[in-house]
């Protein structure tokens, strides 16, 4: 504290005897009073409890430098007191309204700077200052005096507080040599093209020459954009300092105006304020809208990083890294557990004194955001709501040096809130559906076996009686309603097999016994089989045979399954239309296409008809459970085959099934699903 305090008198006293370059007569005060932009920076810069060692080492430096010069005692005391008033309440109002440290990144600060540290802050100095001056000479209007030493005041403020504030700390961006060459060699160029401008002299420039400052603009912009508000205090430095130079010699475009020395140099102060305030609000406006930029990106990343998986377990930690560092230091999300405590389940930046900067403000969880700023820092607390409940809270906390959290941050923590609480509502539906599916398939499965044991029995007895009053020789009458109790119950026994595979399909289960098959003759055995059925329905089963002889390794009882059901529903959705059927063989592969010339499908339905109970059609026009094309592309993928579809709605249907026909050849890396038996 000592030191700092030292150093501020030090650097007061430096400023001052240079402001004091700066004095025209009769007015008492500088035109330039530099120390007054030093003072704000350094309490600015401090906590709190420095500030009254800092502002006696203004009192100090001011009154006894003032007394060393042999102005009376009390003025110098009137004179201190100006200085130290000037210095507080410029600070006390831009901590109160503005808050936190004032680094320029914000529009906020520029005007802040301007009007409560320039503008506001700089009134009690100017009335002791002007009082002290007409008690001591009394030469000039008390207004008069006012005026000036206001504006001296305020021009210090903003042409010296902004340097000070965006170079104080340093911050990593000095390690960075690159950037400090670029900014150096930048910095070169506008002193080069001060020069050129200012250093002339002769006569006031006219026309077009009368515009040259403005030439040093698009310099300094490029400084405020290309190194910040940083960049921009520098080259404001930099072109000030040459500009004012010259203008007192009696050069350049404001040191030839017909007017006195010291309307000259508050006109070209005047400028060089303005061309810094709006460098300044324009370096402001670039680093809101890049951490607008950086706001929507974390929240972009963070809904992808929460969809990536119903885990939130595993996401809400990722989701917090990703805010710290880019919108906050710290911050942390809490849970309630299965006992009712409240527990910490993901943190980023986050220390004991952050983690005490919240004391106070959880738990008990919040009902209702807020926001909060203490000594220890500032933070935003948000509730985590599922189903409007309160089941956990997110925290985001900045320390002293940083921008106290506001509004905006409150706004970004919300919608952070609201995508975890989607997620977690998610993940709980999730389980849900899960577990619902699984009582599901457990139902059916069960359900299914308990159906085959009555099933087998029926078939047992229905073929018994067939066989007893076949010997008996009973008329075909009644063989005829037996055999069409038989095929229905043989078609129930393969809809309960045909779940039971459905199950074991899930479970990774579903078992092939492979042997050598003559796939040849198993397609022609379907589609005599099926040739009655078809005949039924009007339709014509057409087979032809490009390869005579095709065999493979395969799982027989299998294969017929799949080709039962392809056909069956090229028969059932191809009613009163032929029903082509084509097997080839290309390249170790056998290609089976069957293609009706029915209903077809619709363009929607075509990936989702090989899903689980899907249908391309309503059931209300068209029976069955939606499991036939599932089971045989589970059943086609176990070989290691494939199968696909192309159709047009109202122009039929083609399949096509690929199935590999030399022992150990798969048409895919991996076959669809484990294979236990195989």
């Amino acid at each position: 504290m000592a030191r700092r305090a030292m150093l501020l008198a030090l650097c007061f006293v430096a400023l001052k005897f240079l402001s004091l370059r700066f004095v025209y007569p009769p007015l008492m005060s500088a035109l330039l009073w530099l120390p007054a932009g030093v003072s704000l920076a350094f309490l600015l810069r401090s906590p709190t409890r420095m500030w009254p060692a800092l502002l006696a080492a203004i009192f100090v430096a001011e009154a006894g430098t003032v007394v060393l010069e042999g102005i009376p005692v009390s003025v110098a005391v009137i004179w201190g007191v100006g200085n130290v008033l000037r210095a507080l309440l410029g600070a006390a109002l831009l901590r109160r309204f503005v808050g936190g440290p004032v680094l320029f990144h914000r529009v906020r600060d520029v005007a802040g700077v301007l009007v409560l540290g320039g503008l506001v802050g700089t009134l009690p100095s100017a009335l002791l200052g002007a009082a002290g001056a007409g008690l001591w000479v009394g030469t000039m209007p008390f207004w008069n005096e006012f005026l000036a030493w206001w504006l001296s005041d305020a021009l210090g403020t903003v042409l010296a507080a902004p340097v000070l504030l965006t170079w104080w700390p340093l911050g990593r961006e000095v390690r960075d040599s690159r950037r400090l060459a670029e900014l150096g060699a930048l910095l070169a160029l506008v002193a080069g093209i001060t020069a050129l401008i200012f250093q002339r002299s002769g006569a006031a420039p006219m026309g077009l020459l009368a515009t040259l400052p403005y030439a040093a603009f698009p310099l300094v912009i490029a400084a405020a954009l290309r190194h910040g508000p940083r960049g921009a205090s520098s080259a404001i430095l930099v072109m000030g300092t040459l500009a004012v130079a010259y203008t007192s010699h009696g050069r350049g475009p404001f040191g030839v105006l017909p007017m006195s020395v010291a309307e000259r140099v508050l006109a070209v102060q005047i400028f060089v304020a303005v061309l810094s305030l709006s460098a300044l609000t324009l370096a402001a406006v670039v680093a809101e809208r890049h951490r607008a930029e950086v706001a929507q990106r974390v929240l972009a990343t963070a809904g992808a990083e929460l969809a990536s998986s119903p885990d939130w377990g595993a996401t809400l930690p990722r989701v917090v890294r990703l805010i710290v560092p880019e919108l906050c230091v710290g911050a942390a999300i809490w849970m309630v557990d299965t006992h009712g405590l409240v527990q910490r389940v993901a943190a980023a930046g986050w220390t004991p004194g952050r983690e005490a900067a919240l004391r106070g403000q959880l738990p008990p969880l919040p009902c209702e955001s807020r926001r909060w700023r203490g000594p220890l820092g500032s933070g935003v607390l948000v509730p985590l709501r599922v189903r409007e409940a309160v089941v956990g809270a997110l925290a985001l906390v900045a320390d002293t040096d940083d921008h106290p959290l506001g509004r905006r941050d409150v706004l970004l923590a919300e919608d952070l809130s609201r995508r975890c609480a989607m997620a977690m509502e998610n993940a709980r539906l999730l389980d849900e559906a899960h577990e619902a599916i699984g009582a599901r398939d457990e139902f059916i499965s069960v359900a299914a076996h308990e159906l085959r044991t009555p099933l087998a029995t029926l078939t047992l007895r229905v073929q018994s009686l067939m066989s007893q009053l076949r010997r008996a020789g009973e008329g075909d009458g009644v063989m005829e309603r037996l055999g069409f109790i038989s095929r229905q119950v043989a078609r129930l026994t393969a809809l309960v097999e045909s779940v039971l595979d459905v199950g074991r399909a899930n479970a990774g289960t579903l078992e092939l016994r492979r042997e050598q098959v003559d796939l040849t003759a198993l397609v022609e055995e379907c589609v005599d089989r099926l040739a009655d059925e078809a005949g039924r329905a009007g339709c014509e089963l057409r087979l032809r045979t490009v390869a005579p002889h095709v065999s493979g390794y395969l799982d027989r009882g299998r294969v017929e399954q799949a080709l039962t059901h392809i056909l069956g529903n090229a028969i059932k959705f191809g009613i009163g239309a032929p029903v082509d059927v084509e097997l080839a063989q290309m390249d170790g592969r056998a290609r089976l296409t069957v293609t009706d010339h029915g209903i077809g499908i619709p363009p929607e339905a075509l990936k989702r008809i090989f899903g689980r109970f899907e249908r391309g059609v309503s059931s209300r026009q068209y029976g069955g459970l939606g499991l036939g094309l599932f089971f045989s592309r589970q059943i086609v993928e176990a070989h290691g085959g494939s199968i696909h579809v192309e159709s047009e709605a109202g122009a039929g249907a083609t399949f096509v099934l690929e199935l590999p026909v030399l022992p150990g050849q798969s048409l895919q890396q991996e076959p669809a699903r484990p294979q236990p038996g195989a």
